[in-house]
């Protein structure tokens, strides 16, 4: 892993040997913010680590798929990962999604550090134009993190997320879409 320093954080590209913790990371976000995420938390539990070996980006020859982490000393704190476009018509594009950042670590600017490197690292890739994502309206924080690294708005999907809970109450959230041309 080629981590670099930024305070007492560590900042790099995820490895097979990290999906481990990415996993433990992941499942705290999903069952803490529902409303964040696509996937659901009972759904998604007992998929195994390496499931998540697609998205580390080995066999993308011309970059724009990888994970990175955000390691405070040997613990993964937040996590993020770019998922570059598999039809011919869209490679030029990648999709930013899976943020995550452990509740003691909030407020730290760790989501920031992360999409700047993303936004570094996809920069080397070969044709990549673009990098989408799709955070939920709820998520202003987020948002904010995603306007100040460049993203525009460019869309909402009304009731993107549907989320039932105890007595059959429904709940919908809302998702933006943004996207930031790579100039």
């Amino acid at each position: 892993m080629d981590r670099h320093d930024s305070s007492s954080i560590h900042i790099g590209r995820m490895g097979p040997a990290d999906l481990s913790a990415y996993k433990t990371l992941r499942d705290e976000g999903l069952r803490l913010h529902p409303d964040a995420f696509d996937n659901d938390f009972e759904s998604e539990h007992a998929r195994p680590p390496e499931s998540f070996i697609g998205r580390l980006g080995l066999s993308e020859p011309l970059g724009g798929t990888f994970m990175l982490g955000a390691w405070s000393g040997r613990e993964l704190v937040a996590a993020l990962a770019l998922e570059r476009q598999s039809l011919q018509k869209l490679r030029h594009s990648a999709e930013l999604n899976g943020m995550v950042v452990r509740p003691d670590h909030r407020g730290k600017g760790l989501a920031e550090l992360l999409v700047k490197a993303c936004i570094e690292e996809s920069r080397k890739a070969l044709g990549l134009e673009q990098i989408t994502l799709k955070v939920s309206t709820s998520s202003t924080s987020a948002i904010r993190v995603y306007e100040r690294a460049g993203f525009q708005p460019c869309g909402v999907m009304p009731h993107a997320i549907k989320l039932v809970g105890r007595g059959s109450q429904v709940q919908y959230f809302d998702k933006l879409s943004m996207v930031l041309i790579l100039a």
